[in-house]
């Protein structure tokens, strides 16, 4: 199989949702495209840059791999090379509170050093949206894998591969700059 014919082949892997959650796993690929298959993947990654995509890889605790059978146990995924703009969003099926809950979910738990309590999340949200709406878009984190945990909740999977965290926190930390001066 040719080098152009393997880039072919690890987009449409990485495209297809096959699993719960999307992303395919590194010996997955290695196994469909061979032992060079990173190689592959950095191909199809400069291919996607074209169009605003990238291709994510990460571990299971969201960091980047950083040896060889780091690679093979990480996630490779498609994502946007930088954030969407609103048009796009909106076409997501995301509302605005959503996204806002969510941004406000994702900084609290930064912020505190990557975790919070449930009811710390909770008593933010209930300060803008009814307590039930707070509960069900947390739930709804969750099971989309932005967040994790119960009791305490941490980073999800996908916040690591979607969401430019340091990115947010300057932007929030920078709102709450000018809000104060």
């Amino acid at each position: 199989m040719e080098i152009q014919d393997k880039v072919k082949r690890a987009a449409h892997i990485l495209m297809l949702r096959s699993h719960s959650k999307p992303g395919v796993r590194g010996w997955e690929l290695r196994r469909a495209l061979g032992d060079e298959y990173i190689k592959i993947i950095d191909l199809l990654d400069k291919e996607l840059s074209d169009i605003g995509l990238r291709v994510a890889i990460k571990t299971e605790k969201g960091d980047e791999p950083s040896s060889k059978d780091d690679y093979d146990d990480s996630f490779f995924f498609v994502t946007f090379r930088s954030p969407p703009d609103w048009p796009e969003i909106r076409g997501s099926g995301w509302r605005i509170d959503e996204l806002a809950a969510l941004a406000v979910s994702i900084s609290l738990i930064a912020g505190r050093g990557g975790k919070a309590r449930y009811e710390e999340i909770l008593d933010v949200l209930t300060k803008k949206i009814p307590e039930r709406r707070a509960r069900a878009l947390i739930t709804r984190f969750i099971k989309q894998g932005y967040l994790s945990g119960e009791d305490e909740l941490e980073l999800g999977w996908r916040t690591f591969v979607e969401v430019d965290v340091k990115g947010l926190l300057k932007t929030v930390i920078g709102a709450s700059k000018q809000s104060t001066s």
